[in-house]
């Protein structure tokens, strides 16, 4: 009896702006798809992140830590890649005031000038 081909799942880890970054990474070896990750400050959950579309590795959702999807003006924000969530998470969400998060959110989710 053969054994079938189970893919291998590493974690990884780094840290950006004081912030750690896990990831949970599919087959580290060939497609390194990322399944999810999440965002501490100082111990404490700052939110998770996740591919909608794993095989692309696009559309990338963002949850805070207490469970809901991100949103902005009543829409879920989503990330076109998984650096563009893990900013939002490390740089956006760990501001200090509230309406500084929805302006640096707006900010950021603003298409380019052209």
């Amino acid at each position: 009896m053969t054994v079938p081909d189970v893919p291998e799942t590493v974690v990884r880890r780094f840290t950006d702006n004081g912030c750690e970054v896990t990831s949970v990474v599919n087959e580290p070896a060939d497609a390194q798809q990322v399944l999810y990750g999440n965002v501490t400050r100082d111990g404490v959950l700052v939110g998770s992140y996740y591919p909608a579309d794993r095989v692309r590795q696009s559309d990338w959702r963002i949850v805070t830590a207490d469970g809901d999807h991100l949103c902005l003006g009543g829409h879920p924000v989503t990330a076109p890649y998984e650096g563009d969530a893990v900013f939002v998470l490390t740089t956006i969400l760990t501001a200090r005031e509230s309406h500084e998060v929805e302006r640096l959110l707006r900010d950021a989710t603003r298409p380019p000038r052209r």
